[in-house]
């Protein structure tokens, strides 16, 4: 009977081994060649990895959104747009489907580890999937449906303000692209708006006074004009670099997306091991700078000027975890007590304290935290805009505190705006 009984015991030892080892291999998180290649600009190396990844996890394996975020990031870096839209949409639509964990998936993390669940994306991550489609359709020349993965952006924040009930604030970044690419479009109406929104996230960047002054005046809003004036102290000069991008101008511009550093990476909260905390990436470059070259004329006068922090992902993540953190507590109390509850009936069960104090030993060691993340992501995003007459042009990025150049050729026509990108990782 004993034996019956110390058998019975060994299977849920056994059960809860098996679930706390597997639970804490992540495939993905421990892949630092695919993170190398990365790193070196190997970009579509990076992805070919990461496509094999993603084949052998497959649709429903825990780490398979973890490889579609990484995946359409490597894509997006290597200059393949389409292919980068392809992985991030069906991230997108697991990271929809994650959301719905069904009850017995999330009561097992009781027992054992969140890592032991499929990874279903933090809120900032999500947000930035749609960011990054908006982004390669922009850099694709489709203003259209770049608009349409903005207005995405800004339905997942609202949605996650009023039914998450979280203190988030709506992207920058996504603002102003939006600011853009509205008077790429020639809607002056929404653009304004759009600098508007803008304005109130980030009332001090430097383009914005120009902005919002020219769509004012592309509107025939004089009081608005003299509002912007007397805001950002706009002088003469400043109206007339204002309006080289007007509507009646045949001057192009040239918009440079930088991608700078990389994300804050998760490790187990001091006060709380078992809870994740992100902690920051070593990030020695703060902005780049940008040459613009005349291609056809490598002699002439080149432009110059620097990046500028539109939005920064590092304090975002920071910021978001921590507003979690009330629930993430109470589910963790919600365990506790669960685990004593299995560990007394195993007790019960066996007639044996020892399996009984075994079985709590074994469920709190395996509870670790997850430290799972969108893991290739940059530490902040920065922008650089040109006007230029229209025609072919070299543009050259170095990182300010870092070795090595890129540079991209880019081809620009009257009254139009181009958008290139450049990633910079440590």
């Amino acid at each position: 009977m004993n034996r019956v009984l110390l058998g019975r015991g060994g299977a849920w030892l056994g059960l809860l081994l098996i679930a706390g080892l597997t639970g804490c291999v992540s495939a993905r998180m421990a892949d630092r060649v695919t993170d190398d290649l990365f790193k070196s600009g190997q970009y579509d190396r990076a992805a070919a990895r990461l496509e094999q990844g993603w084949k052998a996890q497959g649709a429903n394996g825990k780490d398979a959104l973890l490889y579609l975020l990484d995946l359409g990031l490597a894509y997006h870096s290597a200059g393949q747009y389409e292919a980068s839209n392809q992985a991030l949409l069906k991230a997108d639509k697991i990271a929809e489907i994650k959301d719905y964990t069904s009850l017995s998936a999330e009561a097992g993390t009781f027992f054992t580890s969140e890592n032991s669940k499929d990874y279903p994306g933090e809120d900032f991550e999500k947000v930035l999937i749609n960011t990054y489609l908006a982004m390669n359709y922009a850099l694709m020349g489709n203003a259209e449906d770049a608009l349409v993965e903005l207005r995405r952006v800004d339905h997942k924040l609202e949605m996650m303000m009023t039914l998450g009930k979280r203190k988030y604030q709506q992207s920058t970044l996504g603002r102003y692209l939006s600011g853009i690419l509205f008077e790429a479009d020639r809607n002056y109406n929404d653009a304004y708006i759009a600098y508007q929104k803008t304005a109130e996230l980030m009332p001090n960047f430097p383009f914005l006074g120009q902005d919002l002054w020219r769509c004012a005046k592309e509107l025939a809003l004089p009081d608005e004009m003299e509002r912007w004036d007397d805001q950002y102290h706009l002088q003469k000069d400043d109206h007339s670099k204002a309006l080289e991008v007007g509507s009646r101008s045949q001057k192009a511009e040239i918009i440079v997306l930088y991608e700078n550093g990389i994300s804050p990476v998760k490790r187990p909260n001091p006060q709380f091991p078992s809870l994740p905390r992100f902690y920051p990436s070593l990030n020695p470059v703060r902005f780049a700078e940008v040459e613009v070259v005349s291609a056809s004329s490598p002699g002439s006068v080149s432009q110059v000027g620097k990046t500028l922090l539109l939005e920064d992902v590092e304090a975002t993540a920071m910021r978001n975890l921590e507003e979690k953190y009330a629930g993430m507590i109470a589910k963790k109390i919600a365990g506790a007590v669960a685990k004593e509850s299995l560990a007394a009936v195993v007790e019960k069960q066996t007639k044996s304290r020892l399996l009984g104090f075994a079985t709590r030993m074994l469920m709190y060691g395996s509870d670790q935290a997850d430290l799972r993340s969108w893991h290739l992501l940059p530490r902040d995003f920065q922008i650089a805009r040109f006007v230029v007459d229209p025609g072919a042009y070299q543009v050259r990025l170095t990182p300010v505190g870092a070795e090595g150049i890129s540079q991209k050729l880019v081809q620009v026509s009257a009254g139009k705006k181009v958008f290139i990108n450049f990633r910079y990782m440590p």
